[in-house]
């Protein structure tokens, strides 16, 4: 919780700083399954994340990520940090038992610190990613109290959630810009393929996927963020040209090596399930970019992700931004 702490007092002096400063990007992130009527699996992520503007971020942070493996030390960097939260819950959240057929109750808490260059043609990015899963992620507290105040029914189950455990992940991602869209065009069209994994006890995968977008002045940005595992996109967006918009549709598998959220904790007994080791996403939306304004809606169709699972996970995500 003091990592946590700190990283708040960090984010919070950041964007003090930058209020009249260099122009950085502040987004909010929502993802949750009620736009998909189901209150099951992965339930509920939120996010605020900061990303520096073009080379501007702190000088020690960016020396750090240039020498970073798989960044190019060369190309435009930016810092991003960020803080966040998460729920998953088995399928049947008014059983008070344990349903050993369905996956954990868990909480998570986390924040993060990334470093991505990027020109023209391609965007990389690392993130490390630190927090804690069970009781003191408040899992509980914030589903229940959720519920109270949309006066439906209770959760009734956390007794049975993950222990506490410290999480320490990193997360590395590559995308490039194929079929480059013209400029001056009314619409265009490009095409963005990308390569990533992650390490650490939260999770360990490799993944790739596609992006197709269709829309105006698609240079701003390299798609919609989204909140991890995920089709990668961009925090920063700068439309140079005009406003941006355009809709999308991509695709993303992942081969999962290990999943906190359902093989249990790592060091104490707890409740697990045998997980499937292929996962794929399937998501559509659009964006909207003005200059300092960014709206992106996306909804994910997300495969089974264990073996006793009964039904597919679906779920939208929404983002909220200021470049300022």
């Amino acid at each position: 919780m003091r990592l946590l702490t700190i990283t708040i007092s960090c984010l919070l002096a950041v964007l003090s700083a930058r209020a009249d400063g260099p122009p950085g990007v502040l987004s909010l992130l929502v993802e949750n399954d009620v736009i998909a009527g189901t209150d099951r699996h992965y339930t509920s992520g939120v996010m605020l994340a900061y990303v520096s503007d073009i080379n501007r971020g702190p000088r020690k942070a960016e020396r750090f990520g240039r020498r970073l493996p798989f960044l190019d030390d060369d190309d435009d960097i930016h810092i991003s940090f960020a803080l966040g939260h998460e729920i998953y819950t088995p399928a049947e959240i008014t059983e008070p038992d344990l349903i050993v057929t369905d996956r954990p109750y868990a909480g998570y808490l986390y924040g993060a610190v990334g470093f991505t260059t990027s020109d023209a043609d391609d965007t990389s990015t690392w993130r490390l990613d630190f927090g804690i899963v069970g009781p003191s992620a408040r899992g509980k507290e914030i589903q229940r109290g959720l519920h109270r105040r949309i006066d439906t029914y209770e959760p009734r189950g956390w007794s049975h959630q993950l222990k506490d455990e410290p999480v320490l992940n990193a997360v590395y991602e590559k995308k490039w810009r194929l079929l480059p869209p013209r400029q001056n065009t009314v619409l265009a069209v490009d095409l963005l393929p990308h390569l990533g994994g992650a390490v650490g006890n939260l999770q360990r995968y490799v993944n790739a996927g596609l992006t197709l977008r269709i829309g105006r002045h698609l240079e701003s940005d390299y798609g919609p963020p989204r909140i991890r595992p995920a089709l990668p996109g961009s925090l920063f967006f700068n439309p140079k040209d005009g406003p941006t918009w355009y809709f999308y549709a991509g695709v993303d598998g992942r081969y999962v090596e290990h999943n906190l959220f359902l093989d249990g904790n790592t060091w104490k007994h707890s409740h697990s399930v045998d997980k499937l080791h292929w996962v794929g996403d399937v998501q559509a939306g659009f964006v909207i970019n003005t200059r300092a304004l960014r709206l992106a809606y996306s909804f994910v169709w997300r495969s089974r992700e264990f073996r006793l699972q009964e039904e597919r996970n679906r779920f939208g995500s929404l983002t909220l931004a200021y470049r300022f």
